[in-house]
């Protein structure tokens, strides 16, 4: 998957655009290879942490079961590079469905990935979003 000849910040380019590809294609389980065995979510608004690459996948699969996407454009993700740990911030506008409402949503997912095991992992996530705000 990396590249020998790629940047770091390509390299997590990849790895964002590749999850959320995987996620748009329903092909969760091919997800797994870019997160670490312990990674983390740190849910937005929830004072707990769920754990394992097990529940990140999972998570996938319940947002979808629960909504249906009708729109989702990532933006060019900030990413910085510190040795073996990076942090990648994911801006995106979205449209889902859920329970008959419509939402439309800017937000960020930010992910921390880690270099420990050779390949670039994702070892920790949260997500923040807000209501997009209509400009016409």
């Amino acid at each position: 998957m990396p590249d020998e000849e790629s940047s770091p910040k390509e390299t997590i380019r990849r790895i964002v655009r590749r999850i959320n590809d995987l996620w748009l294609s329903k092909r969760y389980d091919d997800i797994r290879e870019s997160l670490s065995e312990h990674v983390v979510i740190a849910p937005p608004g929830f004072d707990g942490r769920l754990r394992g690459r097990e529940v990140y996948v999972q998570s996938y699969r319940d947002y979808d079961h629960a909504a249906t996407t009708h729109e989702f454009s990532p933006g060019e993700p900030e990413i910085d590079v510190m040795g073996d740990v990076a942090v990648a911030v994911c801006p995106f506008f979205v449209v889902y469905e859920l329970e008959g409402n419509i939402y439309r949503e800017n937000g960020q997912d930010t992910l921390v990935l880690s270099q420990s095991t050779g390949e670039w992992r994702v070892v920790w996530r949260t997500m923040h979003s807000e209501p997009a705000v209509d400009t016409s």
